[in-house]
């Protein structure tokens, strides 16, 4: 009887100790999940005000040289409150190479492509951890991309009276990659209108605020719908 009570409590042991193992593992899980969502939210801020920077670099007037200065001190912070590896001290070296030079064009794609790669990270530990919502996040980050960089261009070629040419070849591309139906009748309406009045034109009509103003609302618009996506 002794022998029966003690197996009975031995196996009640294990399976407490299996179910309490269980509700740890969980635990740690969700844990890690919800550091992993905000290392991404801090993540597409980052971006975010990246582009922004590129785009006000192009740009040569008192306004966008004070945004400039708001959107450098906000990514400053950004970088010390990002937690998680994926903040890499490359990328932190990076920004403070870029950040005196906002009229570089190249530096802050390079920039952006590393924490595109560090969104990918984020996304495919995500997905592992069983949150199927971020699966495509980084594709739909390089899109929007896409635009950020149709932007910087854009307002930096504005700055002519007519399109350079290796720009219109930048940003053609671009249009093309861009130009798909499900894009909707304001991303459309947009590209026709800069290949009219920036790209293609004989004479620029556009500035490069104007440029920035156009494109921006979308840019945002999307990127709030990553971010719902993850919420």
């Amino acid at each position: 009887m002794e022998v029966s009570i003690a197996l009975t409590l031995a196996a009640c042991l294990v399976l407490l100790g299996n179910h309490l193992s269980r509700v740890a593992a969980e635990r740690h899980r969700k844990r890690i999940s919800t550091t992993d969502v905000q290392a991404l939210q801090q993540a597409l801020e980052v971006l975010q005000f990246v582009q922004k920077h590129r785009g006000l670099g192009g740009q040569r007037d008192a306004s966008a040289a004070t945004q400039r200065l708001e959107v450098a001190g906000r990514l400053d912070r950004l970088w010390q409150e990002w937690n998680g590896d994926e903040n890499r001290p490359a990328m932190r070296a990076l920004w403070q190479q870029v950040r005196p030079n906002p009229a570089d064009f190249e530096p802050h794609c390079i920039l952006i492509e590393q924490v595109l790669e560090s969104i990918h990270v984020l996304e495919l530990r995500l997905a592992y951890q069983g949150n199927p919502q971020v699966t495509g996040l980084c594709e739909a980050c390089r899109a929007l991309e896409d635009l950020g960089r149709l932007r910087g261009l854009a307002v930096r070629a504005a700055n002519f009276d007519t399109c350079p040419l290796d720009m219109q070849i930048q940003m053609r591309y671009l249009c093309q990659r861009l130009a798909d139906p499900i894009g909707g009748k304001t991303l459309s309406s947009l590209i026709e209108h800069l290949e009219q009045n920036l790209i293609n034109a004989p004479r620029i009509n556009l500035a490069p605020a104007e440029c920035y103003a156009l494109i921006t609302p979308i840019i945002d618009e999307r990127l709030q719908g990553i971010r719902h996506s993850i919420a």
